[in-house]
């Protein structure tokens, strides 16, 4: 999403809670801090992830983590900047951000992993799990199915539409907005509500993004299983492999040691982290660190985490608007001058995230930066997978 500009955007002066991003440049003169730079291959040399690191500064980051594999094999982590503006302190490379909508790959392994143990089945109409009046009221709802959430080819409205949802107004825009106010799911739900907005196609005729269909699964989660979403994230992925950095932040409670994440509002980064993460839940509202995501990234590409059959659903990916993208289940795939990339990234307020597979060459990228929306991520993610597309070729 994109924060509209102004003087008094957000209800909120800059003062104290901004800084010029010509001030956010200088911070390219920082040292990056590394962990661990092993090489299997002859290079690229810590001192090249370094300068993409550096570059990623220059471009306006205030700091950003990266870590980078290949075959399993960690070849870099590392961090560059700071993660609070205000005083001053380093990035460090298990620093823990916002990772928005890479959330949605661990939300669909559980959603398949309830399959692969027949308490679900893809096929399900929501409607069969779900009976409240937030969701009723959602057009179309007792034709859209588990598959077609899951790989947002739904027809629901995204509450978070960026082009014409009034959310961005409530929760962050308007004059009187409380942006520490916790959300509960049916006051999201009612974004999507038909007397509100009409759905954008009948279910399985089309491809639109929608956090709304991540909403609903994670509500599906927990009347499936009777346990919290929460908990099902923690027992079925996070505790078994050992993702001691990673959470679903559920309320206005937030991890400790979550860093500052900051908006680019006209030409001034703006402090958003009394911002929770009550208002995306199971559609984004996930911390992690870099080499977490790699964990995660190496279990969910080698098939550890579902069966070989889920893995084709989850793999399988839906034409898009963008004819080199695809989507498939909480992750996508895309043709770029790299080769195909899958993966998944995430973008929302003070923060930007991508943890992306080369799939020809198995080069795994994780990148976490805080701020929104993106000044070099994505750019950062490319130059690293040359780097090591070069050294290995």
């Amino acid at each position: 999403m994109n924060f509209a500009t102004g003087s008094d955007v957000l209800g909120v002066p800059y003062s104290r809670r901004s800084v010029s991003l010509f001030a956010v440049s200088a911070l390219a003169g920082l040292a990056i801090s590394r962990t661990r730079a092993a090489t299997p291959v002859a290079s690229p040399t810590a001192l090249d992830f370094d300068a993409i690191l550096a570059q990623a500064l220059a471009s306006g980051i205030p700091g950003l983590a990266m870590a980078v594999s290949q075959n399993g094999e960690i070849l870099y982590t590392g961090a560059a900047g700071v993660s609070n503006l205000e005083t001053q302190t380093p990035v460090q490379p298990n620093d823990r951000f916002r990772i928005y909508s890479i959330s949605k790959a661990f939300g669909s392994t559980v959603i398949l992993q309830l399959v692969d143990e027949g308490i679900l089945s893809l096929d399900d109409p929501v409607t069969k799990w779900l009976d409240s009046d937030a969701v009723k009221a959602i057009a179309n709802i007792d034709s859209v199915t588990v598959r077609q959430l899951l790989s947002h080819t739904s027809g629901v409205y995204d509450f978070a539409d960026d082009t014409d949802s009034p959310f961005w107004e409530d929760a962050f825009l308007g004059p009187s907005t409380d942006w520490a106010k916790v959300w509960t799911i049916d006051e999201l739900l009612n974004y999507a509500a038909a007397e509100n907005h009409a759905p954008y196609f009948a279910p399985g005729e089309g491809h639109h993004y929608s956090n709304t269909d991540y909403l609903l699964l994670g509500l599906i989660v927990e009347a499936a299983t009777g346990n919290t979403y929460g908990n099902e994230l923690k027992s079925r992925v996070i505790e078994p492999l050992g993702l001691e950095n990673t959470f679903l932040a559920e309320g206005e409670a937030m991890p400790e040691g979550t860093i500052a994440g900051y908006q680019s509002l006209d030409g001034q980064l703006v402090d958003v982290s009394i911002s929770n993460l009550s208002w995306v839940w199971a559609a984004g509202g996930m911390i992690s660190t870099t080499e977490d995501l790699l964990t995660f990234a190496d279990a969910l590409f080698s098939g550890q985490l579902i069966s070989e059959d889920s893995f084709a659903e989850m793999f399988t990916f839906v034409p898009t608007e963008n004819p080199r993208k695809g989507e498939g289940m909480g992750i996508y795939r895309i043709e770029t001058d790299n080769g195909t990339l899958t993966g998944m990234d995430g973008s929302g307020p003070g923060f930007v995230s991508t943890m992306m597979r080369q799939d020809d060459s198995d080069i795994t990228v994780a990148i976490l930066a805080n701020v929104a929306p993106d000044l070099g991520v994505d750019t950062a993610r490319d130059q690293a997978i040359a780097e090591v597309l070069a050294a290995s070729s």
